[in-house]
C-alpha cells in the first residue's frame, strides 16, 4: 500500500507542477486562477495522500513495536525458567509469569524437548487464579506466533477481567 501512496503523491505532484505552468504560459485573466485553483488542489491531494501514507508507517510500526515487546517478554520469561523459584505446582513444570490482568495471568511454561527432533516447545496458557484452572493455551514453535498468541491471550485476559468487575 505504501508503494502506491508514493505513485499517487509523486503523481498529483507532477500534476500540480504541470497546472502551474499552464498558469504561467497562459494570456489568457480568467483561465489563470483556474490554473492556480488546480495546482492547489492537486498539492492539496498529494498532502493528504502523505497524511495516509505518516499513518499507516505509524499503525505498521505500532504493530511491530508491540510484537517485538511481546517477543521479548517471552524471551525473558524463558530465561528465567532455568531459575529455581520459577517452579509451581504444576506438574513438575516450570512456568513463568508474562503479564496478569486481574485474576487473569498469561504465562509460559517448560515444556520438554521433543525427541524426534531436539526443537524446545513454547506453551503460553491463560490462567485464571480465582478457579485456578487453564481457561486457554497455545503450544508454539517459533517465536513471532509465540508472541501473537501471548498478545491474544492477555486481550482475553483483560477482557474476562472487565467482565469480572
Amino acid at each position: 500500500m505504501l508503494q502506491k501512496l508514493g505513485d499517487h503523491i509523486k503523481n498529483c505532484l507532477e500534476r500540480a507542477a504541470e497546472a502551474r505552468r499552464h498558469a504561467d504560459e497562459t494570456a489568457d485573466p480568467t483561465l489563470k486562477p483556474v490554473h492556480l485553483l488546480l495546482e492547489r488542489n492537486w498539492i492539496r491531494l498529494a498532502r493528504s495522500y502523505e497524511f495516509v501514507e505518516s499513518l499507516e508507517r505509524f499503525l505498521l510500526t505500532a504493530n511491530s513495536t508491540r510484537a517485538v515487546i511481546w517477543q521479548w517478554r517471552i524471551l525473558e520469561a524463558h530465561s528465567s525458567l532455568a531459575y529455581a523459584n520459577a517452579r509451581e505446582e504444576l506438574g513438575g513444570k516450570a512456568t513463568v509469569s508474562l503479564i496478569r490482568h486481574g485474576p487473569y495471568e498469561v504465562r509460559l511454561i517448560e515444556l520438554p524437548r521433543e525427541s524426534e527432533n531436539g526443537i524446545e516447545q513454547l506453551w503460553l496458557e491463560l490462567f485464571d487464579h480465582h478457579h485456578r484452572q487453564t481457561i486457554d493455551s497455545y503450544r508454539g514453535r517459533n517465536l513471532e506466533d509465540t508472541a501473537a498468541a501471548a498478545e491474544l491471550l492477555f486481550a482475553k485476559a483483560k477482557l474476562f477481567s472487565q467482565g469480572s468487575d
